[in-house]
């Protein structure tokens, strides 16, 4: 095994080296305008429209949606009851955990106290069957949802065809759901 790493290694070496020693080689020429003009487009073009930062907040609030349902509405138990899926979560705390990923922690708190109940079933937490969210998220289309003129990079603000209104704020370099009415 070592010696096929050493191997591959010693060839990515040769094939780098040799690339490097091409490139040295080709003459030196004056930066044609086109590529002074491509260097000058390229701070703008890394900037990001917020266009794309308000679809960012939409599709973190549908995919938090989704780990809500997958958490406490895809599981049941043998009499049929719905439970707190064991794939992901055995207790409040881990269910806590995992919806902290999606939702800033007021809003995991909401949606603990909104689904967990005091009932077990299969040696498992019995889950509200009624949805927390009004309004199908994953049923919408980009065509349905208003965005906010307020809206910043920050922090976007939605509301559906039907009214229900969607907050997300970035949080470590990606949206979460902080409000949901």
């Amino acid at each position: 095994m070592t010696l096929k790493k050493t191997a591959a290694g010693l060839i990515l070496l040769s094939v780098m080296l040799t690339g490097a020693a091409c490139s040295s080689s080709q003459p030196k020429s004056s930066p044609s305008p086109a590529a002074t003009t491509n260097v000058a487009a390229s701070p703008q073009a890394t900037a990001e429209s917020q266009d794309a930062v308000n679809m960012k907040g939409y599709i973190a609030a549908r995919i938090a949606q989704e780990k809500v349902d997958f958490l406490f509405a895809e599981a049941k138990s043998s009499d049929g009851a719905f439970i707190l899926n064991p794939k992901a979560a055995d207790g409040k705390e881990k269910a806590v955990k995992f919806l902290s990923s999606y939702f800033d922690t007021a809003m995991v708190d909401k949606l603990t106290a909104h689904y967990l109940t005091d009932q077990k079933a299969d040696n498992a937490i019995v889950t509200n069957k009624k949805s927390f969210f009004t309004s199908n998220l994953l049923a919408t289309k980009k065509e349905d949802i208003t965005f906010d003129a307020s809206n910043s990079k920050d922090q976007v603000k939605f509301t559906t065809k039907d009214g229900a209104a969607y907050t997300t704020k970035k949080v470590n370099d990606k949206f979460v759901v902080a409000d949901v009415q």
